[in-house]
């Protein structure tokens, strides 16, 4: 099986196409359970997409909603400073990975 950097990997997980939609990937990569740290699942899903922000034009009734729903402020995820990256699988779920339990991405292991 061939080997890629995790570099790579992540270059792999980041393309897209000319309108900015993502390009579907495998990957398997393995839970961590920092409670007790030790190793949970390994997970293999196929054909995932990496989940992108959605920047669309800001109109007067989505704005004046925004004002009038009492929603919660989010916290900024910081993917960067976490190493954490967020998956949309084929079901429509959305799952977040640490990219150094990555194992392998479209069939080729990954190395640190």
């Amino acid at each position: 099986m061939k080997e890629i950097s995790l570099k790579q990997a992540l270059a792999i997980m980041d393309q897209k196409d000319k309108e900015g939609n993502a390009f579907p990937f495998d990957i398997t990569f393995r839970s961590l359970q920092r409670n007790s740290k030790t190793g949970g699942h390994l997970y293999n899903y196929t054909q995932v997409k990496r989940l992108r922000p959605k920047i669309g034009k800001s109109t007067k009734a989505s704005l004046i909603k925004a004002v009038q729903s009492a929603e919660k402020i989010k916290k900024q995820p910081d993917h960067f400073v976490n190493r954490t990256r967020n998956l949309e699988l084929q079901n429509g779920e959305i799952k977040k990975i640490h990219i150094r339990l990555i194992i392998s991405i479209n069939g080729q292991n990954v190395i640190y």
